[in-house]
């Protein structure tokens, strides 16, 4: 979801953040911060990093229970394109539907995927200059998987085997009077069914179309004496596997007041006929799933401090997305908890729900 930020130019035109030079002293930032970097430096644990198979010169950080990639290690090993935007002073890798955007500022180090913003819990770090990104990252939106080696505290990283699919951006081609906007949204094609490959267009592109009927919708509604209305829309791809290809699209508004408004819809494809799959299908070899899952997301729920109350079980099939390993269920802002709270996820892995051995793409 789009939001705010400030950024620091200073500390960007200032410091060689990818070359391993150390911040200017003047930027503030680091003089305030010395006394915590070196607290967390204590802290971290060097990783060796391979890259299909091959130990590279580079070196991760184990800190806080997570393994951290230097941004030099995708650039120089992993190949990715490194570009910098001095006008938003925002450092890209990659491209396409996958292109990693990193913003560093005084506050840290703040993803997103495609203009996907992602949690804290995906959040970079600075170090020594050098800038660094949780594996997480790479493996819950990138396409990469790895093998963890404690004893030689190696972790070898190689891409995901995905399916022969190619997705690509498009943008709508259309103009709102009174309003700004970027609509993004994906289209897929190279799938062997022709017929499975335009359900799912039509689909994609049919949310599109809704959001952008609101738009039409609220802007008639406008005076001319309210600011510009905005909207914006983009989508992450979070599992492309196993004939199976599951996304977020993330559609913002701002038609006036306190703050805008954001839409989440996970959306999850069978490749092979083009079906939007559910629940109902991926936890088909676990009779109880509904009790199960009702019953944890009722705790997590109440245990949430924006809870509203009114949760009494999943009225959804389809508020859901994969990542590699895990199903994540989602709610959007006011459904069940106060807007400050956000869209709330929940992560469970399919080991969780399903019987051992169980495929939930089968």
């Amino acid at each position: 979801m789009n939001r705010s930020m400030k950024w620091s130019a200073g500390l960007l035109a200032g410091a060689l953040l990818l070359g391993g030079a150390a911040l200017p002293a003047e930027t503030g930032y680091a003089a305030g911060t010395q006394a915590a970097a070196k607290k967390a430096e204590a802290a971290q644990v060097r990783v060796g990093l391979k890259w299909k198979g091959a130990l590279s010169a580079q070196q991760g950080l184990l800190s806080g229970g997570r393994v951290y990639v230097p941004v030099t290690f995708l650039r120089d090993t992993v190949g990715l394109k490194l570009s910098y935007d001095a006008a938003s002073h925002v450092y890209s890798l990659g491209d396409g539907y996958r292109k990693l955007n990193l913003a560093v500022s005084q506050f840290g180090v703040d993803p997103n995927v495609n203009g996907y913003y992602l949690s804290e819990g995906y959040q970079g770090k600075l170090i020594k200059g050098r800038i660094y990104v949780p594996y997480k990252l790479l493996n819950d939106y990138l396409g990469y998987q790895s093998v963890w080696d404690a004893k030689a505290k190696q972790l070898s990283i190689s891409p995901r085997t995905e399916n022969t699919v190619t997705i690509k951006n498009v943008s709508l081609d259309k103009t709102f009077k009174g309003a700004s906007s970027k609509l993004i949204y994906p289209q897929v094609s190279g799938l062997a069914n022709a017929a499975a490959e335009k359900s799912i267009n039509d689909a994609l592109r049919a949310s599109m179309d809704r959001f952008a009927a609101q738009a039409d919708k609220d802007l008639k509604e406008r005076s001319a004496q309210d600011r510009e209305y905005e909207y914006d829309s983009t989508y992450v791809v979070t599992f492309n596997e196993k004939g199976v290809l599951s996304l977020v699209l993330v559609q913002s508004s701002y038609t006036g007041g306190a703050h805008g408004f954001t839409l989440t819809e996970g959306h999850t494809f069978s490749l092979k006929d083009g079906k939007e799959l559910g629940l109902s299908d991926l936890l088909a070899s676990n009779p109880g799933y509904k009790k199960q899952l009702n019953s944890d997301l009722a705790k997590k729920l109440k245990n949430n401090p924006g809870y509203l109350g009114g949760f009494k079980g999943l009225t959804s099939d389809h508020n859901f997305y994969v990542k590699p390993n895990t199903l994540t269920i989602y709610f959007l802002p006011y459904e069940y908890t106060a807007y400050a709270a956000g869209t709330i996820e929940y992560d469970y892995g399919f080991s969780e729900l399903l019987p051992k051995g169980a495929n939930p793409f089968k």
